[in-house]
């Protein structure tokens, strides 16, 4: 019975992390017989830091400069409209061997460049638009993470090395 206890748990306070999701960075280097660093931070750290770092820091708030803030409501504008526009490919860019594309495929604006995948939860790019102060509201940024579970972020592969961040 006390055996049950001791194993039941850190296997409950993991299944209760896993179920509220995790950010892996993965990083691996050399290939498959090279270094790897998997980092698992759960999802619920990255949102209380976020959620207290205009708090912790109020001198040292995140803010947009002065000259990008004036173009905010234009860019929520564009970015409610990526979010009620059809799924499909916006920009190709074939030059030569490379190849640039930037898609909207569900919730995620996507961008290929080469060898770097990245995955914008539009939602997220929504709350991460700054206030009519300049300051990111970094609570509703830290809430929105909740939404972008099972998610590819970024993808780079560079020669035998590779790293991905993904939220699960």
């Amino acid at each position: 019975m006390k055996l049950a206890i001791i194993l039941g748990v850190p296997v409950a306070m993991l299944a209760t992390i896993a179920s509220l999701g995790v950010v892996v960075v993965d990083v691996r280097e050399g290939g498959p017989d090279g270094n790897r660093i998997v980092v698992p931070v759960p999802l619920v750290f990255a949102q209380v830091a976020l959620a207290l770092a205009p708090i912790a820091a109020p001198d040292h708030a995140m803010r947009v400069p002065e000259q990008a803030l004036e173009h905010m409501d234009l860019a929520k504008e564009v970015l409610e409209a990526l979010a009620a526009a059809p799924d499909g490919e916006y920009v190709r860019v074939e030059d030569h061997d490379e190849l640039v594309v930037v898609a909207k495929e569900g919730r995620y604006f996507k961008v290929n460049v080469k060898n770097v995948s990245v995955n914008v939860p539009i939602n997220l790019a929504l709350q991460a638009l700054p206030g009519r102060d300049g300051r990111i509201r970094t609570a509703a940024l830290a809430g929105a993470l909740s939404g972008v579970r099972f998610t590819n972020l970024v993808d780079v592969q560079d020669g035998k090395d590779h790293v991905r961040v993904w939220v699960w």
